[in-house]
């Protein structure tokens, strides 16, 4: 068979091929894309969960590591900022914890978790922005009715880590 014939024939076969055929390509396709973003999923929960276990047992650079990859792959994740924070926190890496809770209150601005961990970080780095972190901890402690624990241990952190900057003589409370 010639190779014009040969051409023919298969131009011949596709333009009969029925439309499931094209249709059933893009499924393909989708279901492609679907196992990547649920992979995607998996390893970025994999890493907060290695992350959160790290930071229990006080490993901070295993935490740090874990969480900075979770970070650079999703980044609008407010939860891998907040385990960033952390971890830099427990390494004392005020700047960088200053950073990563700066990330957090970009996506929640609202989170008292990440408004103490700023208020920690900018406190040791003597920024005294910091005071603004313990206003704003200090009024949502006020109109608190219900589940005020940990608003209340984030506002006394940041109180503490200000008063250790300040001196042994002087407290902000």
């Amino acid at each position: 068979m010639s190779r014009m014939a040969a051409t023919l024939i298969l131009m011949a076969m596709m333009a009969a091929a029925p439309a499931y055929a094209q249709q059933s390509e893009m499924e393909n396709l989708q279901a492609g894309g679907d196992a990547l973003l649920a992979n995607h999923r998996e390893t970025t929960q994999y890493s907060i969960d290695r992350a959160t276990q790290a930071l229990q047992a006080r490993d901070y650079k295993t935490a740090r590591r874990f969480a900075s990859s979770v970070v650079r792959a999703d980044p609008k994740r407010i939860e891998s900022w907040k385990l960033l924070g952390a971890a830099q926190i427990g390494l004392q890496d005020w700047s960088g914890a200053r950073r990563s809770y700066t990330g957090a209150i970009r996506i929640t601005p609202g989170d008292p978790e990440s408004r103490g961990g700023l208020g920690v970080a900018m406190a040791r780095l003597n920024d005294p922005k910091a005071q603004e972190q313990l206003i704003w901890l200090t009024a949502r402690v006020a109109a608190c009715t219900s589940s005020c624990a940990a608003l209340e241990g984030y506002k006394r952190e940041v109180d503490a880590a200000m008063a250790a900057a300040a001196g042994p003589s002087q407290s902000h409370r």
